[in-house]
């Protein structure tokens, strides 16, 4: 017969046991979410330390997916917003020019942000995310040269010169031939309206 103390030895094993068993489970998640493993790795573990209990494993991997995937659309849908923001607050609104440098640039650094995050992860959505920050850096910054230098031609033939050499810079950095092309074809345009 187990004594009382035997018992409290034993649930306490139980508890521990239990509690490493968790933290082998979340590292090996993390090794999945973040590709340090194979999938098919990571699934044969979890399915080993789960005991073949599968359905852990599927509530855990439906609310990960189901908030990650809502995070996902609602930034797309943002960043497609910014450029109608941005149109919008050049276009049809009286705000000061210092606000609209301030929304410009908080626009640019998300976009940059959601940039850099597509890139790392490999998604498509990278190239909507890029296209969108480089056309508001574009209206942004000849709308404030315009603005602020009353339409001089010659600093704004400048602003969008130096929007083309980021293009074409970018385009290189990235292997983006599309940027490339853009690029250069706003660049000869440009000159081929200056000079002619």
């Amino acid at each position: 017969m187990y004594n009382e103390v035997d018992y409290v030895c034993f649930l306490r094993w139980q508890d521990m046991d239990k509690i490493r068993k968790d933290i082998v489970l979340k590292e090996i998640r993390y090794w999945k979410e973040h590709r340090l493993l194979p999938e098919q790795y990571c699934d044969f573990l979890l399915s080993l330390y789960t005991e073949g209990s599968e359905a852990e494993q599927q509530i855990y991997e439906k609310k990960s997916h189901s908030f990650k995937s809502l995070f996902i659309q609602m930034l797309y849908i943002y960043i497609l917003l910014q450029l109608v923001i941005t149109l919008v607050v050049i276009y049809f609104t009286e705000i000061s020019i210092d606000l609209q440098i301030a929304i410009f640039t908080v626009f640019v650094i998300i976009c940059l942000g959601s940039v850099i995050y597509f890139y790392r992860k490999k998604h498509l959505f990278f190239h909507v995310s890029l296209i969108v920050g480089i056309l508001i850096l574009f209206l942004a910054t000849v709308h404030i040269v315009s603005k602020l230098f009353s339409g001089e031609q010659l600093d704004l033939l400048f602003i969008i010169l130096m929007n083309c050499i980021l293009w074409i810079f970018i385009g290189f950095k990235l292997n983006l031939k599309y940027l490339i092309i853009s690029g250069i074809t706003g660049a000869v345009l440009l000159i081929t309206y200056t000079f002619i």
